[in-house]
Order: structure tokens, then C-alpha cells, then sequence
């Protein structure tokens, strides 16, 4: 399948509700696998879509009810973030402390870490816990979702009680600039 077929498949799915869209996902998921940072790039807006309905969806019933797919599912996040950040001086500018963190839900069986790399100006993140994490944010797949794409704002967020967080508050406080304006360059839809 070309990769303009793909992304016709999934803007076609975006359109559907939920539960359709749901079943979709880990058939695209797995056509997407190898190819995410090559359509995030090509295709930003379709990305920005797919974020906007992750905030629509139930994503703790997603991951429990398909938790072969939650890893996939994760790495088109990352790949798409970390894709935004290799293109964005603004996010770039923001990265000036080395931060490591393990997101894990509460809700559902998701992990997740992040890696903000000060020298090299990047962030990285995927699937699975990191060993030595400085952070722990643990709450809801929701949150840790919103937190990724936008929708909940780091420091309110805690503020709020909406996650929990273990490790150095100095860190979080780095880390919050950083993720804003990474979720700042989430394609809009047009």
C-alpha cells in the first residue's frame, strides 16, 4: 500500500466513531509500522488529526482491550512528536536540561518513557519504563495522553492532582516549558 493510499485509509477512519475507528486502529497500526516518521513528515496534518481524536477516545478501554496494540499505538505518538521536534527551532530552543521519564498509567496496562537530550537538542520516546528515570508521572492514559498532545497543561495538570509525579520538582519544572511547546506544534486541523 502507497503511503497516500495509507493516509486516505486513515483520514477515512478518523471520520468513523470510536468503536469503528477503534477496530481500525491495529490493522493501520501495523501498516504504519516502519513508516511513521516518513508520513508525519509528509503528511502533518494527518497527524494533528490523529492526535485531535486521541483526545476523543477512551484510551484506557483502547489499550485494555487491545494491549498488543498499546506499544504501536505509542510509538506513532513519539515518532510524530519526535518528528515535530527534529523540525522546530521553538521546541529546540526549550531543551536545555537533560530530563529522562517513565510515564505510566493507572487505567490501563500503558508505559511509556521520554528522553530530553540537552546536547543534541532532541527528545525520544517510545514504549516500555525506563530504568533509571529521573521522573515517574503516573495517572490516568487520559492524562498522559494530554500531557503528550496538549490538551492538559503540565503544570495545571499537577496542580490540579489530575497525575502524580516522583522524582526532582526542578526537573518537572523543565520538562513542562518543553512539552507546551512541543504540543504547540501539533498540526491544526485546517
Amino acid at each position: 500500500m502507497t503511503d497516500d493510499q495509507l493516509v486516505r485509509r486513515i483520514d477515512a477512519s478518523l471520520e468513523k466513531p470510536d468503536a469503528e475507528l477503534e477496530a481500525d486502529l491495529p490493522d493501520l497500526l501495523d501498516e504504519m509500522a516502519g513508516r511513521t516518521d516518513d508520513l508525519v513528515r509528509v503528511y502533518p496534518e494527518t497527524f494533528g488529526r490523529v492526535t485531535d481524536r486521541m483526545e476523543t477516545m477512551d484510551i484506557a478501554s483502547f489499550v485494555a482491550a487491545n494491549p498488543d496494540t498499546a506499544d504501536q499505538f505509542q510509538e506513532l505518538l513519539w515518532a510524530g512528536m519526535n518528528v515535530l521536534v527534529e523540525t522546530s527551532p521553538e521546541v529546540r530552543e526549550e531543551i536545555d536540561d537533560d530530563i529522562t521519564v517513565t510515564f505510566e498509567a493507572e487505567d490501563c496496562p500503558m508505559v511509556g518513557h521520554l528522553e530530553v537530550d540537552a546536547d543534541e537538542r532532541t527528545i525520544r520516546g517510545g514504549a516500555g519504563r525506563l530504568d533509571d528515570a529521573m521522573l515517574e508521572i503516573t495517572g490516568p492514559a487520559e492524562t498522559l495522553v494530554g500531557l503528550i498532545v496538549g490538551s492538559v497543561d503540565p503544570i495545571q495538570g499537577y496542580i490540579q492532582q489530575r497525575y502524580e509525579m516522583d522524582g526532582p520538582v526542578h526537573k518537572g519544572t523543565r520538562l513542562a516549558p518543553i512539552m507546551t511547546s512541543l504540543s504547540e506544534q501539533v498540526p491544526a486541523e485546517s
